[in-house]
């Protein structure tokens, strides 16, 4: 996670994350700067700062931008008015930076770096559907990135959604516990015996109480895939019954077992995986279980595992040791045990899992 916390004007000017936030002004957004600002209130004033001046900026559409001859001009004016009003090199290297004119340039590059930002992030806006829309009382996730998010749903179940993919679930869960799912998602289920969670995906369905498994359903090549890590699952076709009613031809899948339905969902495959996953619990109590590990190791496990990216400050954080068994945890369990041991706080942002570091306990956990 960056250290905002030495971050002046032009660095925040510079950040896509911060930018985001003053631009777009989203929820999650929101809650890591509300929070951020409350434990580092004397940076107020330089986040205000940085933050008018990205909504004072009007960029121009690129037909009325700047033609090659105005950038040139304007480069060769910097250029001759800095090298007009330099000081001798040998003396006042050092102290290039207390210039006004330095500051001047240095602040004319900010807005221009701002402002290209600012044109891009709107150009990809026009493009790309948004990540997450909420609408019908159900909560729309696209992941269009190149890498893997986390996706919390209202009763603690998770789903890390895969490049590519989609998911739909209710805000709430207080009628039923479902998701439709496109694509390919591993998927960690609170239990929850009383209320089954049933994940939807075309025809198909995968039906839990509580466990941890992967559905892979692209139906660009019409292939229908669950691979069980924990717990039990029933994977069936729900056209073949009524939805109050499970069908006869409905296949059971216990820990490090998969089925594939390929052909239009037609031929059944299920087998047994001549190796076992590593979030399956004989493999996951040997592999998360840690004494007087580096931090940096038990995250790169932990993002190896899950196929995520948890952002933290490894120069800072990564080399603190720690005792800990995780390997019954779910994994924001895991990210939110480890910030307990070393005294950080965690957040799970826009689908990214962040680890910042306000104080540091080397304290270990068990």
């Amino acid at each position: 996670m960056t250290n905002y916390s030495n971050y002046e004007v032009e660095d925040f000017l510079h950040d896509d994350f911060f930018i985001n936030w003053v631009l777009n002004n989203s929820s999650e957004h929101q809650a890591f700067w509300d929070k951020w600002l409350l434990d580092n209130p004397g940076r107020k004033k330089i986040v205000e700062s940085a933050r008018q001046i990205i909504l004072s900026i009007n960029v121009k559409t690129l037909d009325n931008g700047l033609n090659d001859a105005e950038i040139d001009a304007i480069v060769a004016t910097v250029q001759n008015h800095f090298h007009d009003n330099s000081p001798e090199p040998a003396e006042k290297v050092f102290k290039l930076y207390q210039t006004q004119w330095f500051r001047i340039a240095a602040v004319l590059l900010v807005f221009i770096s701002v402002g290209l930002i600012f044109l891009k992030t709107r150009t990809s806006s026009s493009t790309n559907p948004p990540i997450a829309e909420q609408a019908d009382g159900y909560i729309n996730i696209t992941n269009n990135t190149t890498e893997s998010k986390l996706v919390r749903m209202d009763d603690g179940s998770l789903a890390v959604l895969k490049p590519g993919s989609g998911i739909k679930y209710p805000k709430s869960f207080k009628a039923a516990r479902e998701a439709y799912l496109t694509g390919e998602a591993f998927f960690e289920i609170h239990k929850n015996p009383a209320m089954p969670f049933i994940v939807h995906s075309h025809d198909m369905a995968v039906r839990v109480m509580g466990t941890s498994f992967t559905v892979r359903s692209f139906s660009i090549n019409q292939e229908f895939k669950v691979t069980v890590n924990t717990g039990k699952v029933l994977v069936y076709n729900q056209k073949e019954a009524p939805k109050s009613e499970l069908p006869k031809a409905i296949v059971t899948l216990l820990p490090n077992q998969q089925v594939t339905y390929t052909s239009k969902l037609t031929l059944v495959k299920k087998e047994t995986l001549p190796v076992p996953l590593t979030l399956s619990t004989p493999v996951a109590q040997k592999e998360f279980t840690f004494d007087g590990a580096p931090l940096s190791e038990i995250i790169d496990k932990i993002d190896k595992s899950y196929d995520v990216n948890i952002e933290y400050d490894k120069a800072a954080l990564g080399h603190i040791n720690l005792s800990a068994s995780l390997s019954d945890r779910p994994l924001d369990e895991k990210v939110k045990l480890i910030c307990k041991a070393i005294n950080a706080s965690c957040q799970f942002i826009d689908g990214r899992i962040i680890i910042s570091n306000p104080g540091l306990n080397h304290t270990t956990t068990n």
